[in-house]
C-alpha cells in the first residue's frame, strides 16, 4: 500500500483538525463533568458557610440574652457537691418567690446516675403549690418529682402540709 501523499497546506489542516477533534473530545468527556461537579460544590460551599453565619448569629443573640438576662452558663464539669449547693439554692429561690414556706431540704446520698436526689418540706396554699410546680418547670436544669404527698388542715381556705422528693438533673 502506498502512502498517501498530502501537501503542506493538507497536512496542516489535518493536524489542526485532528487537535480540535481532541481538543473536543477531551472539553466533553473530561472537562465539562469536572466542572458541573466544581460547580456542585462551590453552591455547597456557599450554602454551608450561610448556615455557618446564621447559627454564628444565632448563638450572639443566645449570648446577648443571656447577659441581659444574667443567666450564668452552666458547666458539667462542677463537682457534685457544688451542683448540690446550685440546686438547693434554686429550690430554695423557687419556694421563696412561690409564696411557700419552707420547713426544711435534705438531699438524700444515693450515688445512683447523674441526677440529684432531694427530699423537701414546705406549707402554703394551693395556689402557692402551683407556682411552686410553675417555678420548677421552667428552672433551667431539669427537675422531676420523684412523689409528692399533700396533707390539708380542711376548713374554707386549707393550709396544705406538702412533702415533696424530688431528683434534679443539672
Amino acid at each position: 500500500m502506498a502512502a498517501i501523499k498530502l501537501s503542506d497546506r493538507e497536512r496542516n489542516l489535518a493536524i489542526i483538525t485532528l487537535g480540535f477533534v481532541v481538543f473536543y473530545v477531551f472539553y466533553q468527556f473530561l472537562l465539562t463533568p469536572e466542572w458541573d461537579e466544581i460547580t456542585k460544590l462551590r453552591q455547597t460551599v456557599r450554602d454551608r458557610r450561610l448556615e455557618l453565619r446564621v447559627a454564628e448569629g444565632k448563638i450572639k443573640i443566645l449570648q446577648a440574652i443571656e447577659k441581659e438576662v444574667g443567666i450564668i452558663a452552666v458547666r458539667s464539669e462542677l463537682p457534685r457537691e457544688e451542683k448540690a449547693l446550685e440546686v438547693l439554692r434554686l429550690i430554695s429561690q423557687a419556694t421563696e418567690r412561690s409564696g411557700l414556706t419552707l420547713v426544711f431540704v435534705k438531699p438524700l446520698l444515693e450515688e445512683s446516675g447523674e441526677g440529684l436526689k432531694f427530699s423537701l418540706s414546705c406549707s402554703g396554699t394551693y395556689i402557692e403549690l402551683y407556682n411552686f410546680l410553675y417555678i420548677l418547670y421552667r428552672l433551667r436544669i431539669l427537675v422531676l418529682i420523684d412523689s409528692l404527698n399533700i396533707a390539708s388542715s380542711g376548713g374554707p381556705a386549707p393550709r396544705l402540709d406538702i412533702k415533696v422528693a424530688l431528683t434534679a438533673y443539672y
